[in-house]
């Protein structure tokens, strides 16, 4: 069955990536005390449509992967520097990608912000900027589950 469906998976990524977005960029905005990182992203797209999954992956890809960065908080690590097992971890991005929207769960609100044209390109590019808030304890927590990462109080 998996055989089947990595090829499918990965001819979708690449079909989609030749049509959807090609750059975006994270910035922190803040981090609350109720766990909750709150980031705009921002999204070039070919396309002239809004498209809130697209910014919600972007976010959670910056998070687990990139960390983030902002003038209104402190930098964030990517919360996967080194993971245990290559096992655990790609089974858990399976679990996150794998499964439409599965990354969904992470995300507890997204506002879209504005929409700007670029101008001085070969192509009709368009800006999409996002507000997304992401839980970060429960991602933590699914990561800590799938021994991934240690828990805050595990010590060094």
């Amino acid at each position: 069955m998996s055989k089947v469906i990595i090829p499918i998976l990965s001819l979708t990524l690449l079909i989609s990536s030749c049509q959807t977005p090609r750059y975006f960029q994270i910035e922190c905005n803040s981090v609350s005390n109720d766990a909750t990182y709150m980031v705009d992203v921002t999204v070039e797209s070919y396309m002239e449509l809004s498209d809130f999954g697209t910014a919600k992956l972007n976010a959670i890809d910056a998070v687990l992967f990139r960390g983030i960065t902002g003038s209104n908080c402190v930098t964030q690590k990517p919360m996967l520097t080194q993971a245990k097992s290559e096992v655990n971890k790609n089974q858990l991005i399976k679990n996150i990608y794998g499964r439409k929207n599965g990354y969904d769960r992470y995300i507890s609100n997204i506002t879209f912000v504005s929409s700007t044209r670029l101008t001085n390109t070969s192509k009709s590019i368009t800006q999409f900027k996002y507000r997304v808030s992401i839980n970060k304890e429960l991602l933590r927590k699914d990561l800590t589950n799938g021994g991934l990462i240690k828990t805050l109080n595990s010590g060094f």
